[in-house]
This record gives structure tokens, C-alpha cells and sequence, in this order.
């Protein structure tokens, strides 16, 4: 945990030519009441909890630097006791560095999250641990004559978990990108990437993968196709070596000024820290296993987005099968849509609200979980640098493990500070 928090701190604070970019703060006072805080299917516990979160973001868009990096610092009290008091740290940072203009970079990313210590388990403080993922390293990007290119990328990555160990790891990547420009709008490429992943817990398999494929893109304003098309390997060191096939296809269709519909398909290799940098899947939705285990997954989602007026409505259907190679007991397959809408009612008024489905099956023991939610939320702006929020949640699970169920009400008033 204290390596997670250094790390955030010092990548912060570690941007030069601070002054061509732009510095925001925010501090958020947000008290809430659960009817069952701990989401238990008997003897449910009402609980009073304060929140205290101070967030920092830096944006910079200039010649020496891209990038942006959030940094937010949690702090939870609990009045009744019912779980002792927690802190948590959220950092996302993309940031690139031009050495060489045009031509050299160098990149580093950073995700510091909270992720389940187990996934089946219900989500609440005991069964919340913080994760962190960062990378860095250089990057190449060169352009020859009739629209050929060349990019590429080498990465150390690091990966470390606050309790599930046999997630630490220590990754070199590399990887590159021959791409020809076929016209203004359509570019074809050839990708080849190569991973060495190191484990610390001598129990966790290490492995080395290589991944070779083919894209085609194709952009035309805000619509836009890519698909890629190839195959992988993974030779562990101990355990039986695989190969399978890699297929990608993301796709958005703007339909008018206001109304975009998104596809998404993957079907390859992944493993956790993979799910978690949101590079190798199709979209970032599903239920995340902390573990080193690598697993074949078969993903596939569609998006919409509208506007009218002072009003936006999203609707997103996901499902994600997850096959793992080593262990079988993790295996899971998983369905979820959603549905949110959102109206302005005056310029410092606007009110929000959404209902979700989520439905879990895990082959090992046959066991089905439906998660049902719903929320509504009134904001207030009241300054330009003050406001409120009201908001109430409903959330309820049907397990066929009976003693997976639960229900929780909760109300949320929240005080925001930001300039």
C-alpha cells in the first residue's frame, strides 16, 4: 500500500514545465446512510458513513508534453463501526514526453484503483484491495515516403496488488507497428508485440507471450472501423504452452450530430493486469479477477448515445466469457446492459437517474448471480466553483446461493469545492 501511494505522489508531482499546462483542485465533504452497509442476505446493519476526498489534475497539451494525471486521496469513517475507518488512493495518468519532435517520446501511464481480493464476494471494505499498474518507456515514430510508417514501443510494467500477491509482476514489452496509408481515410498495418512476464510469488507461473496480427482502420469524421485479425502464443514455464487466435473489431457510427451507436468484439488471450490497463479488451466492463492467471476471453458490447434538448440518454449491452487456462475454478461468463438519462432543468440545476442489470455464472459450481440497480441524483450548482448533489441507490442480488443475497438502500448528499 505505502509503495501504491509514493508512486501516485511522485508521479504528480514529478511533471516539469508545469507552468504550460493547467492545475484544478476539488474537495468533497459527502455523508451517506445504508441500510445494510454490508450487504449480508441476514442480520442487516445500518450504518452512517462520512467521506472526505481531496482530488488534484494536471492537464498539459503542449510541444514538450500530452498528458493528463488525476490524483484522489479517500477518506471513510465509519459512525457505527461497523467497518473500521478506510483510506484510498485513485490515480489515472497518461502522460507522453516529446525528446525528439516527432519522432522520440516517452510515455508513462499509471493506474491506481480499487479492485475485489475476491470477485465473488461482495463489495464492501475486508474484500476491497488497492491495485497499481505503471508503465514506462520509449516510443518511436518515424514516417517514410508514399504514407508508410513505423512505430514502436518498449515498456517495463510493473503490476502489484495491496493482498493478492501472485499479482505482482514485473513485465517487459515490446512491440511494433509497419502501417501503409492506402488513402486519406484507410491505412492497413502489420503488429508484432512480445511480453516477458516475471511473477514474485514463486508459485505463479511465468510466462513469455507473442502476439502477431493484422489491422485494417478506416475514419471518416467521427465514424470510424478497425480490425485486426492474427494470432497468439504463450509458452509458460511450467504449464502446457498455448496459441490462439487474436480478433478485434471496434467500430462507431456517428448517425447525426447528436447520436452515436459503438461495437466493440475481442476474442484472445488476456490476464488481470491486462483487464485493468484496458489495452488488450474491447471494452472496460466486466467483473475483474485479481489473480496471474491468464484466460482466453470472448467479450463483446454496443453502446448508444443521444441528445435532445437539455436531455442525454446512454444505453450499453455488454457480455464477456472468461475461460481460464491454468485454473478452471475461475472460469465465469458474464451479461449486463444498462440504461441512463440525464436532464438539464435550468443553468445551475440538472438531474440524472439509471437502472442496470448484471448477470454472473461461474461453471465451477453452477453458481448464478443476478444484481439488479437503480439510481437518482439531483445536482446544484450554485457558484462555479460550489455545489451539491442529492442522490439515492438500490441495489439487490438473487444468488442461487441463498446466503449471496442481499439488498441495500442508500441516500448520499454531497458538498463539491473545485476551481
Amino acid at each position: 500500500m505505502k509503495q501504491c501511494i509514493v508512486l501516485s505522489v511522485a508521479l504528480l508531482f514529478a511533471v516539469p514545465f508545469v507552468r504550460a499546462g493547467e492545475w484544478r483542485y476539488s474537495l468533497e465533504y459527502e455523508p451517506s446512510y445504508s441500510t445494510n452497509i454490508a450487504r449480508t442476505a441476514k442480520n442487516e446493519r445500518e450504518e452512517i458513513t462520512h467521506a472526505l476526498r481531496v482530488g488534484i489534475r494536471y492537464d498539459e497539451r503542449s510541444a514538450a508534453m500530452d498528458g493528463t494525471i488525476t490524483l484522489d486521496v479517500e477518506h471513510r469513517s465509519y459512525v457505527n463501526g461497523v467497518f473500521a475507518d478506510q483510506n484510498w488512493s485513485h490515480l489515472n495518468a497518461d502522460v507522453t514526453w516529446s525528446l525528439i519532435r516527432k519522432r522520440l517520446f516517452w510515455v508513462m501511464e499509471d493506474r491506481l484503483s480499487n479492485e475485489p481480493v475476491m470477485n465473488r464476494q461482495v463489495w464492501v471494505p475486508g474484500n476491497i484491495q488497492q491495485t497499481n499498474l505503471f508503465s514506462t518507456g520509449p516510443r518511436l515514430s518515424y514516417r517514410f515516403g508514399n504514407g508508410i510508417g513505423l512505430l514502436a514501443d518498449l515498456r517495463y510494467m510493473n503490476s502489484y496488488a495491496e493482498i493478492t500477491d501472485e499479482f505482482d509482476s514485473d513485465r517487459w514489452y515490446l512491440a511494433g507497428t509497419l502501417s501503409q496509408d492506402l488513402s486519406v481515410q484507410t491505412r492497413v498495418s502489420t503488429n508484432l508485440a512480445m511480453t516477458k512476464v516475471d511473477f514474485r510469488n514463486r508459485d505463479a507461473d511465468d510466462y513469455r507471450r507473442l502476439d502477431l496480427f493484422a489491422a485494417w482502420d478506416w475514419q471518416q469524421g467521427r465514424s470510424g472501423l478497425r480490425f485486426e485479425l492474427g494470432g497468439s502464443r504463450i509458452d509458460f514455464d511450467y504449464a502446457d504452452n498455448a496459441s490462439g487466435p487474436h480478433l478485434k473489431i471496434v467500430g462507431n457510427r456517428r448517425i447525426s450530430s447528436v447520436s452515436q451507436l459503438k461495437l466493440a468484439l475481442f476474442r484472445g488471450y488476456s490476464d488481470a493486469a491486462r483487464q485493468l490497463q484496458r489495452d488488450s479488451r474491447a471494452v472496460p466492463v466486466g467483473s475483474d479477477v485479481i489473480s496471474s492467471q491468464v484466460y482466453t476471453v470472448s467479450e463483446g458490447e454496443m453502446s448508444y448515445r443521444t441528445a435532445w434538448l437539455y436531455s442525454t440518454l446512454e444505453a450499453i449491452l455488454n457480455y464477456q466469457k472468461q475461460a481460464y487456462l491454468e485454473s478452471s475454478a475461475l472460469d465465469q461468463e458474464l451479461f449486463s446492459g444498462g440504461l441512463v438519462m440525464s436532464r438539464g432543468f435550468a443553468t445551475a440545476l440538472s438531474a440524472e437517474a439509471g437502472i442496470s442489470r448484471t448477470r454472473s455464472f461461474y461453471e465451477v459450481d453452477g453458481r448464478r448471480d443476478d444484481l439488479f440497480s437503480s439510481f437518482v441524483g439531483v445536482h446544484l450548482r450554485r457558484t462555479r466553483h460550489l455545489g451539491y448533489r442529492l442522490r439515492m441507490s438500490w441495489e439487490k442480488r438473487d444468488s442461487t446461493t441463498d446466503s449471496a443475497d442481499y439488498g441495500e438502500l442508500a441516500f448520499f448528499a454531497t458538498v463539491r469545492y473545485q476551481r
